[in-house]
C-alpha cells in the first residue's frame, strides 16, 4: 500500500528553488480566528449558574446526599424542580456557604 521512496533528496540547485505562491493550498494563506475576548463580569457569574445534581452538590460539600435533601427541605439550599430532576445552581450553592440568606419555593414538600 505504501511505497518507499528510495531516492536520495538532489543537491541540484535548481531542485531546491523557491516555491511560488501559485503552488501553495488556499488554507496557509487563511488569516486567523480572532481571539475570544476578555471575559467580564457578567461572564463570571454565568459560569457559576451551571445546574449541579443534588449527588454532585453533596460530592462538592462532602456531605451525604441526606444532608443536601434536608438542606433543601428546609429552605436552607434553594433548588428547582424540573420534571422529577431537582438541580441546584452552583452560584446559590456558593451563596449558602458564603452565609447570604435564599429563598426556596415550594420544596418543603419534595421527597426524593
Amino acid at each position: 500500500m505504501f511505497q518507499k521512496n528510495t531516492t536520495k533528496p538532489s543537491r541540484d540547485p535548481a531542485a531546491s528553488a523557491c516555491i511560488s505562491r501559485a503552488d501553495l493550498p488556499a488554507w496557509v494563506f487563511a488569516k486567523p480566528e480572532p481571539e475570544a475576548p476578555a471575559t467580564t463580569p457578567h461572564d463570571a457569574a454565568d459560569a457559576t449558574d451551571k445546574l449541579l445534581t443534588r449527588a454532585e452538590a453533596a460530592r462538592y460539600l462532602r456531605v451525604c446526599d441526606r444532608t443536601v435533601s434536608r438542606l433543601m427541605r428546609t429552605g436552607q439550599l434553594p433548588a428547582a424542580r424540573i420534571g422529577r430532576a431537582v438541580r441546584i445552581r452552583q452560584s446559590d450553592l456558593l451563596d449558602m456557604l458564603n452565609g447570604k440568606p435564599s429563598i426556596s419555593a415550594g420544596l418543603s414538600a419534595c421527597r426524593e
